[in-house]
């Protein structure tokens, strides 16, 4: 499901803070929870009545909807957020995810097997941060350049994809370029 590399990335965000999720290319979570599992992660400062039901937590499928695919993205570990799944209790949210650095992916849910429906697909570029760090600013700087490319991934359930000039063609010779697939599963 894709081309390149990845990195495994965790963190921990105490309730009232904001999570912030970052990466080279894309985001994908892995698993996030929100809750107590333990009386020590995010306890400095709290009384031990608030810390004392250690297995309370909800899972936090609103991370993955807000953040896969995205280089960067915040989320508030609140019960406004999440819900309250242990009332009285100091919760923490609490995340694992993958860092795939790569020119571009397509997955639906490992789970389903349903086909894969492109709403569209583009290759160029569009603006100047998407797939920029570590690219020299020159490189980045035309934003009016895409080519379609609709036919990627249709009716499959998986998809491997590689990004390239040799595959879509080469819409802005000298800028680098992205593939951008907005799809259902």
């Amino acid at each position: 499901m894709q081309h390149g590399s990845q990195r495994k990335k965790s963190l921990v965000a105490c309730e009232g803070t904001v999570a912030r999720l970052h990466c080279g290319q894309a985001i994908y979570v892995t698993s996030a929870t929100y809750g107590r599992t333990d009386k020590k992660t995010c306890s400095a400062g709290r009384p031990a009545d608030q810390l004392k039901n250690t297995e309370c937590f909800t899972y936090a499928e609103e991370v993955g909807e807000r953040c896969n695919g995205k280089q960067w993205c915040k989320v508030k570990a609140s019960n406004y957020v999440f819900g309250d799944p242990c009332y009285g209790t100091y919760k923490y949210l609490e995340v694992e995810y993958i860092c795939y650095d790569f020119q571009h992916f397509v997955f639906c849910l490992p789970t389903a097997h349903e086909d894969i429906f492109v709403i569209s697909a583009k290759y160029g570029r569009s603006d100047r941060m998407t797939c920029s760090v570590g690219i020299p600013a020159e490189q980045t700087k035309n934003t009016n350049c895409a080519t379609k490319a609709e036919s990627v991934c249709e009716g499959k359930s998986t998809c491997n994809v590689l990004a390239s000039s040799s595959v879509f063609g080469d819409p802005c010779v000298g800028t680098y370029k992205y593939l951008d697939v907005i799809y259902l599963c």
